[in-house]
């Protein structure tokens, strides 16, 4: 906590509250965006202005009677303690906070606009006034700053401040500062009077063509600075405008990035690359991707057009009503593209185009899915699947939403790595560029491969991010090629050969999959990734084609403990007495408590045990959605066998109807652990860790009376499979 931080806050509530437009702020002394704004709030019922908002607009910027030195003596006012708040929510020491502007204040300003990059007169413009009144850094970033970009942005501000806003000075390459080096190309291309800050058609029509011996250092100190905000290894400081072979060398090791013609040529197609995320969109391509299904015809049109590698998705549709169509390639398809030589690389999408679909659990489900479908059109190990993150995912959700998100998939990848007959899979992401950054750079490096979502150059996380260094395909453009029945919409891509797709596919057998088949292998995923067992031990089951009349043994421990998966249509309520459980889920949720299923025993278990179980049961029951939940414990003697049973009732199918499915796992025990440890591989003590426990406890369950403690043993054992270690402690002793 900032104690000067806090003096303000407290002088903005006991100052304005009551006043209109101004809401009392939190008094906890961290600096901020709501702090922040509510001295703009201040300011304006200061100047008059009728609706206060949080917003240093034009009327704000209109109103601001600039600020200077007040003579010995004077009086103090609101204004300068305005002034005086911002600077010590920036970090800054004006001498005080007593409204009034005196020479520790007027030196303040001059530094802070020596820090912005301009010359310092101690005076407070309105557009100084906007700069401290904001939470942009206008000193070094320790953690990610560069010296020589704070350099360019300091410049910028000091060239071209004109057209903008002062940009911040704190040498991290942003938004602000691409665009504030797009207007001073525009401003040296003699368009000044129609500067904007985005890389148009008379931006472009004027943009120079730069080479060794041939070029103007009004434009080359511009191309110097595009090229050290891009990256460290292009940085050819001093920033003289020279245009000498260090420039070349940093233009062609960008442009052998970028794939360009490494001519040593800074052309407009390179120096919009270097400004804008999708570049110049008539340079040509190897790479596509698209939503339709391609058929010879088309692929005839991919070969006329020297296409040699295309995107293409797993599952999922396009459009609503009527012009609903399945987007999800074919056995048909791929085996057209393996005979014309066009490789592939596969896509899963079925959302993604908004922050809420990021939910917890939603990458293991959607791994699971991904993995199948690959599996089934039979893309080998070392295939690159790319996971969409098709929005602006602001910063805050790429931490909060996707990273966790590509976890999971990262999760699911590695329970099949290394299963036997199962394919490996990579990672990749398609998303904008800080999406695919933060991906890659990631402590646990998530994505293995980068599919770059650069065609939408407003995104947030495209503007001002410079390409993830693990790009594969680079997505710029949107157009359509060729014409009458082959006719094809596609996206360009540039290709940067580091994943280079598939070639061929060998589909297992039964390759035609019905859709009753496949939503019911898609429901049995969904419900799998939380029924306790499967994930440890049923990596297989949820990847290859399975038959839903059989009984599968999943995993069997030296004829100690086995689990079984079986599956029916209906719920089968067991028939042989124990321990039964039963809870009916709706879309609403469950129909019935914790209580009900633990009883008596609800005693034996700390809060945070209950919570454990109350998220088990919510997980299992939202897979669901209508349907039911059972847990059996039956036995006699040393043996005894677990049911854990998720039933959904209503399963939709592609094209009308619905189904259901009962999906059961059964684990078995006889317990005799002289065998046990000897018959475990290493692999096999990783995987059953928390079984070890599930079978000491079952044993007192069993030999102590199923009746006295079942709900005690189910509710145990449910939590031990589920990974809750604690209980096992807590349970032993």
């Amino acid at each position: 906590m900032d104690e000067m931080v806090l003096e303000v806050q407290k002088w903005l509530n006991d100052t304005y509250t009551g006043r209109k437009g101004f809401s009392p702020i939190p008094e906890d002394g961290t600096t901020g965006n709501t702090t922040v704004g509510a001295l703009i709030i201040g300011l304006q019922i200061e100047l008059g202005i009728p609706n206060p908002v949080p917003s240093f607009g034009p009327a704000t910027t209109r109103e601001f009677p600039g600020l200077a030195r007040q003579e010995d003596g004077a009086k103090p006012n609101n204004l300068n303690k305005i002034l005086q708040g911002g600077f010590w929510c920036k970090g800054y020491d004006p001498g005080g906070f007593s409204g009034n502007f005196f020479g520790d204040t007027e030196n303040k300003v001059k530094d802070f606009e020596i820090d912005v990059g301009v010359e310092p007169t101690g005076y407070v413009t309105s557009k100084l006034m906007k700069a401290i009144l904001n939470t942009d850094g206008f000193v070094l970033s320790i953690s990610s700053g560069r010296q020589n970009v704070r350099e360019i942005q300091q410049s910028l501000n000091k060239e071209y401040g004109n057209y903008f806003d002062y940009i911040p000075t704190n040498g991290i390459y942003e938004r602000k500062s691409n665009k504030a080096l797009i207007y001073a190309l525009q401003h040296e291309e003699g368009i000044g009077h129609i500067a904007n800050g985005n890389f148009g058609p008379s931006t472009i029509d004027n943009c120079p063509t730069l080479s060794y011996g041939d070029a103007p250092a009004k434009f080359t100190r511009i191309l110097q600075w595009s090229l050290a905000c891009n990256s460290p290894l292009y940085d050819t400081h001093p920033y003289d405008g020279d245009f000498d072979p260090q420039v070349e060398t940093a233009i062609n090791l960008f442009k052998e990035f970028m794939t360009l013609p490494a001519n040593g040529v800074a052309d407009m197609p390179t120096i919009k690359q270097l400004l804008t995320s999708n570049g110049y969109t008539g340079r040509t391509a190897i790479a596509c991707d698209a939503s339709t299904v391609i058929n010879q015809t088309t692929a005839n049109t991919l070969l006329d057009y020297n296409y040699q590698i295309i995107g293409r998705y797993l599952t999922g549709y396009v459009g609503t009503g009527a012009e609903r169509r399945s987007k999800a390639m074919t056995h048909e398809e791929l085996n057209i593209l393996a005979v014309n030589g066009i490789r592939v690389f596969p896509i899963y999408q079925d959302g993604g185009w908004y922050a809420e679909y990021f939910k917890p659990g939603k990458g293991t489900e959607d791994a699971w899915k991904a993995i199948r479908a690959a599996n089934e059109f039979g893309f080998p190990s070392g295939t690159t699947i790319y996971f969409a993150v098709d929005y602006d995912a602001y910063d805050f959700e790429v931490t909060n939403n996707i990273l966790p998100y590509l976890a999971e998939v990262r999760d699911v990848l590695n329970i099949i790595k290394g299963e036997e007959g199962l394919p490996e899979y990579k990672l990749g992401v398609y998303g904008s560029r800080n999406t695919c950054i933060r991906a890659q750079s990631n402590n646990s490096v998530l994505a293995d491969y980068s599919f770059v979502g650069n065609m939408s150059t407003g995104f947030s996380g495209n503007l001002g991010f410079t390409m993830p260094k693990n790009w594969s395909f680079n997505q710029f453009h949107e157009t359509a090629i060729g014409s009458g029945m082959g006719l094809l919409g596609i996206d360009k891509n540039d290709y940067s050969g580091k994943d280079p797709g598939v070639s061929a596919v060998n589909p297992p057998g039964n390759p035609e999959i019905s859709e009753e088949y496949r939503a019911k292998h898609n429901a049995f995923v969904e419900m799998g990734k939380n029924i306790p067992g499967l994930q440890k031990f049923g990596s297989e089951l949820l990847v290859t084609n399975i038959n839903f009349s059989h009984t599968y043994r999943i995993t069997e421990i030296a004829n100690v403990f086995s689990i079984d998966v079986e599956f029916s249509e209906q719920l089968n309520p067991p028939s042989d007495g124990g321990a039964t459980a039963t809870l009916q889920v709706t879309n609403n949720g469950v129909n019935g408590s914790l209580e009900s299923l633990l009883g008596e025993s609800m005693a034996q278990f700390t809060q945070k045990r209950l919570g454990f179980y109350e998220d088990f049961i919510d997980n299992m029951a939202a897979s669901i959605g209508t349907g039911a939940i059972q847990l059996s414990l039956t036995g006699s003697g040393t043996n005894a066998e677990l049911r854990v049973t998720a039933f959904k009732e209503e399963i939709p199918v592609e094209g009308g109807g619905n189904l259901q499915l009962a999906v059961t796992v059964i684990f078995t025990v006889d317990i005799d652990l002289t065998p046990v440890l000897d018959a475990f591989s290493s692999k096999e003590v990783k995987a059953a860790a928390t079984t070890l426990g599930f079978v000491f406890l079952l044993y007192l369950a069993v030999t102590h009376g199923i009746p006295v403690i079942a709900a005690l043993g189910v509710g145990t054992i449910v939590a031990l499979l589920i990974g809750d270690e604690d209980d096992i402690d807590d349970n032993e002793s």
